[in-house]
Order: C-alpha cells, then structure tokens, then sequence
C-alpha cells in the first residue's frame, strides 16, 4: 500500500503536481511512519513548492531514521541554501560528502 502511495506520488511529482505530490508522500507515511522514501520524496516537493522549512522537517526525519543517508543531506543542504542559510548548508554538503566517500 505505501509502495503504490510512493508511486503515486511520483507521478504526480513528475507532472509538477507538487500538492497532489505531497498529499499521496503524506498517505504513505501515514501507512509507514518509518518509509524514508516518502520522507525524501515529500520533502523535494516541498522544496519545489517553496515550502523549505517544511522540506526540512521531512530531511530531519531521514536523518533520524539514518543518520548514513547521504541524499537527506544534501537535500537539506539546498533547502538551506534556499533559505540564504550557507553556513547549515555547507554543513550539510559536507556531511553529505564525507558519507558517499566512506
């Protein structure tokens, strides 16, 4: 069920339909409080909805699910970025860095 809610999702995501995107990310995690595809997902259209605050909610909750999840962090980072934050958000490409180099 959440694997169809994460494709749905996708497609929407994939047609810019950022909200409907956003709302089947939504029901997924709702079904899988633990689905970090979801969680990536919904935050990358948060971001491109402009809603980067929120998109880093979602990237928080990667890293606390896995605190080893590269892409979290470098979506964070450029939620940062898009918020004029440079210092979090080299942090973040750092980290993002460091953990694709291990």
């Amino acid at each position: 069920m959440a694997k169809n809610l994460l494709e749905e999702g996708n497609k929407k995501y994939l047609r810019g339909d950022y909200k409907g995107a956003i709302k089947a990310y939504t029901k997924a995690i709702e079904t899988d409080p633990k689905f970090i595809e979801a969680y990536l997902n919904r935050g990358l259209a948060k971001h491109d909805s402009g809603l980067y605050k929120e998109a880093i909610e979602d990237f928080n909750i990667v890293i606390e699910l896995n605190p080893k999840n590269a892409e979290a962090f470098r979506n964070r980072a450029l939620a940062h970025f898009s918020l004029n934050n440079s210092l979090a958000a080299l942090a973040d490409y750092n980290e993002a860095s460091r953990l694709l180099s291990l």
